[in-house]
């Protein structure tokens, strides 16, 4: 389907943004509404919250005016390119052991993620739907937003905006705790591979990867504010 649009702009920005965190309410009272004793379902059910809202918001800001998925990065790209994004998803989660220690020493703080430890670690099947939940739904659903929209839209005022702007507000959106800096990094990762390839594939397996590792190294035991 043609259209005169060749990437989203700051309209689909601004409706994709409200839209999502219109949609991040009615989780949380539906996270709230679960028992807040049983920390594995709560995990598993947290896992796909980004990936819902961020499906949701995309499906918005799509039909405002494009109305063509190829416009917000759904295009091809070389295997190539793909193999570059998962050694980066490698790198960011390196990257995220850093930035917790030092996060944890200069700080201190409890871990904000503790029920999707659990959920790692509650045994085969959580951990299953939590890797499904947690490292290929929300991915897929948090990327085709913050990259496929923001990112994409803000690339038109220079790097600094598309890569540097577009991770910082990627970040806000995970919340104030040692989850902000980690998001920021993803975010500069996934926009910098996103600007160069203007494809969203290979940041879905960049933020694949990455959660991949995370949820792995949680099932093992491995999270240095444990």
């Amino acid at each position: 389907m043609k259209t005169k649009f060749d990437r989203p702009g700051l309209v689909e920005v601004f409706v994709g943004l409200i839209a999502f965190a219109a949609l991040l309410v009615p989780l949380g009272v539906a996270l709230g509404a679960l028992p807040q004793d049983q920390p594995v379902l709560l995990g598993v059910v947290g896992s796909t919250f980004g990936g819902l809202a961020g499906l949701g918001a995309f499906a918005i800001a799509l039909g405002v005016r494009i109305r063509s998925l190829p416009p917000f990065g759904f295009t091809s790209v070389s295997g190539r390119w793909l193999a570059i994004a998962a050694g980066l998803g490698i790198l960011g989660y390196g990257l995220n052991l850093i930035i917790q220690f030092a996060y944890l020493a200069l700080l201190g703080a409890g871990d904000p993620q503790t029920v999707l430890h659990a959920a790692a670690r509650g045994g085969a099947l959580s951990f299953i739907a939590t890797l499904l939940g947690g490292a290929i739904f929300t991915p897929f659903g948090e990327e085709i937003l913050f990259r496929g929209v923001v990112a994409n839209a803000l690339n038109r005022y220079g790097a600094w905006a598309g890569v540097g702007l577009s991770s910082i507000i990627f970040g806000l959106v995970h919340g104030l705790s040692v989850i902000l800096p980690v998001a920021i990094m993803v975010g500069l990762l996934s926009a910098l591979i996103f600007r160069r390839t203007g494809c969203i594939w290979p940041s879905v397996v960049l933020h694949c990867v990455y959660n991949g590792a995370n949820s792995f190294a949680s099932a093992m035991g491995f999270a240095p504010m444990q």
